[in-house]
């Protein structure tokens, strides 16, 4: 595997010991500085190490800092970077199993050596889950326009609401059910119900009340809470349910 790395002077200590890490680990390497402890600015090596995760000339990439926070935020400036911010062995096996992280971000003067190395390690070694996870991937890959408030607009794009006169057809709709959610989706459109405890018996979903559904779900799911859970109560009929209004 074609590695990108990146430091700033906090990170670059690590950088070069991970460097050695991935060469003997048979990995190639390419690393986009820095290359003293001179106090730099990190974006200048951040950005072109993202870089090249995202134009495909590496396969992966690798950014360091004191904290790693600006580093993390610097690379997913860039599109098609997904890098996530790890301090231990489980965020990096959750940031490549849910979120197919393809740059990691380290703080070097936040966790010890022997922890970073396990975090590469397992951020290395780990795959993608796929499944219900790819969609939500591809809509972070895929910006959509925003409105006021932060909301995405209804009737533009991958946002369009279902059933609308422009297409003159009802979407298809798939219900994912798993410990601790209930997706509904239309499309790459998607809402989600919090389950507890873990689809234990009883199960209880929380619905948010017919004035909080119009606050809080998207523009698209708006007006419409009864077609939506007309269409989920059905899936689970094998559960012992308790649908809990909040």
């Amino acid at each position: 595997m074609k590695i990108a790395l990146g430091a700033d002077h906090a990170g670059y200590p690590y950088k070069e010991r991970i460097k050695r890490f991935l060469l003997e680990s048979g990995h190639e390497v390419e690393d986009f500085g820095t290359n003293s402890e001179d106090p730099v600015d990190y974006p200048l090596f951040i950005r072109p190490a993202a870089g090249a995760v995202a134009e495909g000339a590496c396969e992966r990439g690798v950014v360091l800092g004191g904290s790693g926070n600006g580093e993390a935020m610097a690379a997913n400036r860039i599109p098609g970077v997904r890098c996530a911010l790890c301090w231990n062995r489980e965020t990096a096996i959750l940031a490549r199993r849910h979120n197919d992280a393809n740059v990691l971000a380290l703080g070097g003067r936040v966790i010890p050596w022997e922890d970073a190395l396990e975090i590469v390690r397992a951020w290395l070694e780990t795959p993608f889950d796929g499944g219900r996870h790819l969609r939500r991937i591809q809509q972070i890959d895929e910006p959509v326009p925003f409105g006021g408030g932060g909301r995405a607009r209804s009737g533009e794009g991958p946002l369009q609401a279902a059933g609308d006169s422009k297409s003159g057809r009802q979407e298809e709709h798939d219900v994912v059910i798993s410990f601790g959610y209930i997706l509904y989706s239309e499309g790459k459109r998607t809402l989600e119900l919090t389950v507890e405890p873990g689809l234990k018996h009883p199960t209880i979903v929380h619905v948010p009340s017919a004035s909080r559904w119009d606050e809080e779900m998207p523009d698209w799911a708006r007006g419409r809470r009864e077609e939506i859970l007309s269409r989920i109560r059905p899936k689970c009929v094998h559960l012992d349910c308790e649908w809990k209004e909040i």
